[in-house]
């Protein structure tokens, strides 16, 4: 038999679930989202946003910077810095020049998502080696320390001695 699992609240984010966007069956648990952006990283992490996952923990904040291929102007960055912001989890964007800041929840976006999402504002990310090579690492690092705190806690057989 299956059970909503809060309905009207959507796991990742907290906000309230659009009724229109498709619903995730996980363990017998219908789970819905307020945005296609917070089901995408339900479905990559489910555990990660169970309700005894989530306890005792708010938010990961990260901060990156990345290069751009090329500097945007002053009317170029007043239109990237509203889209950036929409997406969830997006806390702060600065840009100066070439160089994007942006701070970030790593339990709502990830710098993939960040990175897609400047590609379809239209802005090119710097082509260099090191920068490819920057980025693959940091997306490496997101992924492993979401998968870690997706995974279920290790048993403790570690038992306190007894008084003498």
């Amino acid at each position: 038999m299956s059970t909503n699992y809060r309905a009207d609240i959507c796991p990742v984010c907290g906000m309230k679930a659009d009724p229109e966007l498709d619903s995730v069956e996980y363990y017998k648990i219908y789970f819905h989202f307020c945005s296609t952006q917070c089901r995408e990283n339900f479905l990559a992490h489910p555990r990660l946003y169970q309700r005894e996952a989530q306890k005792g923990r708010k938010e990961i904040i990260k901060q990156r910077t990345m290069h751009l291929a090329e500097p945007i102007g002053k009317a170029g960055a007043e239109l990237l810095i509203p889209y950036l912001m929409k997406l969830m989890g997006v806390k702060n964007v600065i840009i100066e020049g070439d160089t994007v800041s942006i701070t970030y929840d790593l339990l709502q976006v990830t710098e993939v998502q960040i990175e897609k999402a400047l590609a379809e504002a239209g802005a090119e990310l710097g082509g260099s080696w090191l920068a490819h090579f920057r980025r693959g690492w940091i997306h490496d690092s997101e992924e492993n320390e979401l998968d870690n705190l997706a995974s279920p806690p290790a048993r403790s057989y570690h038992h306190t001695p007894s008084k003498l």
